[in-house]
């Protein structure tokens, strides 16, 4: 089977989106599938896998909602559009797989003329955005109607990671039979237990320290400011470190906020190559997720394969995964709740090692790449199979 995936951007370091159509397609070329990503072209030219063809420098904001953000979007759909139909044509494939919402558009475009079934995966927006745009201002609820309207598109099918998602879509009118639910998944190979915790080490933490980890951007919409004060604000955690793999942006405005004795307290590692976060996952004793809006994040599933606890915000599809047998989460990721849930756990290692261990025979078993690559290849079948 020939297999293009096309999507906006595929950056080595663009984060979890670029991660999962690299593990997609190895899985895929592994089963004997012919696989290409279809991508803009990233600024320094570093694809996320070596089965990747470029064609249109990408701005890095693509999936910001601001006005000059929608005009960006317009101008590359329009010329981005035409290269995909054009390479398509040339290497007629027998299928096409993309995501919502930017690079969809320019997929379908080309699957309807070459009459080849086209997948689209909603891999974030519809749990971690759609809440606020509805509530939000006349141009987000604009950004709200768009992405609406986009998946009305006639996909042959719609996969989604969370059954949340799956709701969510049918409440927009979208047949209940062109969506099918395909878990998220995590390279169980590097992310396990055994892995050495080696920036514990590194940072001079004790056994006695209660590590807790942030791995992401430092905004407010991840709730790294609220965990940072709690962090930093609550005296009876005299034993608590925070440990942070995190983007640079924003840096000097925590690294201000912490000076003085709060910063013994937090450990900035700069952002980490991502074949060093299995060994961050493991220097950890819980891993926190406290944002305001998610979907089914892969640093909680890679923090659980590497039998890592999670304590994360109850939104989105962490709300639908996170099972108190392996997690706790947060009805309210606010310092002083946060503070609260800390302080209780403090003195109950042992259990959270009993919960990290629980998660991560439940993620080894259902969320790794064998699975996720074998159900998505089924999804392709019927797809092919349907007149």
């Amino acid at each position: 089977m020939k297999i293009l995936i096309v999507v906006e951007s595929h950056a080595k370091r663009a984060g979890g989106g670029p991660r999962y159509w690299a593990q997609l397609s190895q899985g895929l070329i592994h089963r004997g599938h012919e696989v290409i990503i279809l991508s803009g072209t990233p600024e320094d030219d570093e694809f996320a896998s070596p089965n990747t063809v470029g064609l249109l420098p990408v701005g890095s904001n693509l999936r910001s909602r601001s006005v000059s953000t929608l005009f960006r979007r317009f101008l590359f759909r329009r010329r981005y559009g035409p290269l995909v139909q054009e390479f398509a044509r040339e290497w007629q494939p027998d299928i096409i797989h993309t995501v919502q919402p930017i690079a969809s558009e320019a997929a379908l475009r080309a699957g309807q003329e070459l009459g080849v079934p086209v997948v689209v995966s909603v891999l974030s927006h519809v749990e971690a955005q759609w809440s606020r745009l509805e509530r939000g201002t006349g141009r987000a609820r604009l950004f709200r109607f768009l992405e609406s309207r986009a998946l009305q598109q006639p996909f042959t099918r719609i996969m989604c990671l969370t059954h949340r998602s799956q709701e969510v879509l049918v409440q927009e009118g979208v047949p209940r039979e062109r969506i099918v639910y395909v878990p998220h998944a995590v390279d169980v190979s590097s992310f396990r237990s055994g892995v050495e915790p080696k920036y514990r080490k590194q940072q001079n933490l004790s056994k006695d320290a209660f590590v807790i980890g942030y791995a992401g951007a430092l905004t407010a919409d991840k709730g790294f400011d609220k965990l940072l004060e709690a962090v930093t604000r609550s005296q009876p955690l005299d034993q608590l470190h925070l440990m942070v793999a995190g983007e640079a942006v924003g840096y000097q405005r925590w690294m201000e906020f912490t000076k003085g004795a709060g910063a013994k307290k937090l450990h900035f590692l700069g952002c980490l190559d991502h074949k060093e976060m299995p060994a961050f996952m493991a220097s950890l004793d819980l891993f926190v997720i406290p944002s305001l809006a998610e979907t089914l994040p892969t640093s909680l599933l890679e923090a659980l394969a590497t039998s890592t606890p999670v304590m994360a915000s109850a939104v989105g599809g962490v709300a639908e995964f996170l099972h108190s047998d392996w997690g706790i989460t947060m009805e309210s990721p606010e310092p002083e709740a946060i503070a609260e849930i800390l302080e209780s756990w403090l003195p109950r290692r042992t259990e959270l090692q009993a919960m990290g261990s629980r998660g991560e025979a439940y993620v080894h078993e259902h969320h790794n790449w064998n699975r996720t690559t074998e159900l998505t290849e089924g999804v392709y079948l019927s797809c092919l199979e349907q007149p």
